[in-house]
């Protein structure tokens, strides 16, 4: 999407300067004992809640479930934000856990990480405690990771209510956004509505997502927070905005992932995960999520005076067809999934990029997956042209795990 600058909403803090914002281009269910030994983990949802007196009350009993997240990655820390959604059905359980919805675009790199979170006393003081992290899983085409802390016995977090059903949710709906902007202001709170329910925007290397548009200020690190509507319900996990749009300055244009995207997503990867003696062993997935090795980007081909979009296959390190894609760039011209075609042209009534992603959504786990392509060659002054004969790949969709 050239001339639109998104803008993920976590910040990177480097060892050499002191804040940069991160950028991207585009841009009550009871789990058994396969991930919590002792006791089972209680995630809400509700229609209402019952929060007497006024939205200063309401807000009160929210911010707590807020929690500002650091990850140590290789270059420093990247802060964000994340939603307290889970934990222990009562505080008898010798060791109790619970399990914060953040972004995957939050925890990526990733190699510790911690939490910090709001206390409230009775006389409106505030005071902050922060806890060791554990990932439990991310699903880093739905922008969404899980995390888990520990706290100690007798120890009681509060937790976010999802809403009932986020498909009924209507713009001018009156939200709060909840987070840690620019990584150093936990617990703010700022005012919208939302501006449209369903978008679809592509999201960088995400690719297209459908997301929720409001117009509450969202800034770097709050990415991951909650976005609630007036009930003090979760209605969206908040992954990004733009800054500008065609070239021209916005304000007031941020996304957040709809509350059931965000839950199924969340409670997949808390299901999915196993833990021994309280360590993590296998990584959570969202089950269902295909991965077929090879990612899609985008890259101009100058032929004259003539500009053309082609997508551009890159391998992963390590997939089964590392070896046919390292090398030259690969233009793909059609996907086929399970016997059905798709044409990815630049002539086509919508873009390539588009119609390629359409193609994707179609791929499921054991799909039968099939690319068409050429080779991408430059020539002088950055030309690029289509060259050698149409070939073809074709590989098996398998489950996809994130393993950091």
């Amino acid at each position: 999407m050239q001339g639109k600058k998104r803008r993920v909403c976590a910040i990177i803090l480097c060892l050499i300067i002191s804040a940069v914002a991160g950028l991207l281009a585009g841009c009550g269910l009871n789990l058994g004992p396969k991930t919590t030994e002792n006791y089972t983990v209680k995630i809400n949802s509700a229609t209402a809640v019952s929060i007497p007196g006024s939205t200063v009350d309401m807000l009160a009993e929210i911010r707590p479930t807020v929690v500002d997240v650091t990850t140590t990655v290789s270059s420093g820390y990247s802060l964000g934000s994340g939603v307290i959604i889970g934990g222990p059905e009562d505080n008898s359980a010798e060791d109790p856990q619970y399990f914060i919805v953040t972004n995957h675009h939050v925890i990526v790199g990733g190699t510790g990480f911690s939490v910090t979170v709001l206390n409230i006393a009775e006389d409106g003081t505030e005071t902050n405690t922060t806890y060791a992290a554990t990932l439990i899983g991310s699903a880093p085409s739905r922008d969404i990771a899980v995390l888990s802390v520990r706290p100690e016995k007798g120890t009681r977090l509060q937790t976010a209510n999802f809403i009932a059903d986020s498909d009924k949710v209507k713009v001018g709906t009156e939200v709060f956004a909840i987070g840690n902007p620019l990584g150093i202001l936990g617990g703010t709170v700022t005012h919208g509505i939302i501006s449209a329910t369903k978008r679809n925007v592509t999201v960088g290397t995400i690719g297209l997502m459908t997301l929720m548009q409001t117009d509450a200020s969202i800034n770097g690190g709050n990415s991951g927070g909650g976005l609630f509507d007036k009930n003090g319900l979760l209605v969206g996990i908040i992954n990004s905005g733009y800054d500008t749009y065609n070239g021209q300055n916005v304000e007031g244009l941020n996304f957040a992932i709809p509350a059931n995207d965000a839950s199924f997503a969340a409670q997949s990867l808390i299901a999915t995960h196993v833990e021994v003696g309280g360590r993590v062993t296998d990584y959570g997935y969202v089950d269902g999520d295909a991965t077929v090795g090879i990612d899609i980007s985008t890259m101009d081909l100058r032929s004259g005076n003539t500009t053309a979009t082609y997508l551009v296959g890159t391998p992963n390190p390590g997939s089964q067809i590392y070896s046919i894609w390292s090398g030259t760039p690969k233009a793909i011209t059609a996907i086929t999934v399970d016997g059905e075609k798709t044409d990815v042209s630049p002539n086509g009534n919508e873009s390539p990029l588009i119609s390629a992603y359409s193609a994707f959504a179609k791929i499921k786990v054991g799909s039968e997956v099939t690319f068409a392509y050429r080779n991408i060659t430059q020539g002088f002054g950055g030309s690029y042209s289509l060259s050698g004969s149409l070939s073809t790949v074709t590989v098996t969709a398998e489950q996809y795990k994130y393993e950091p």
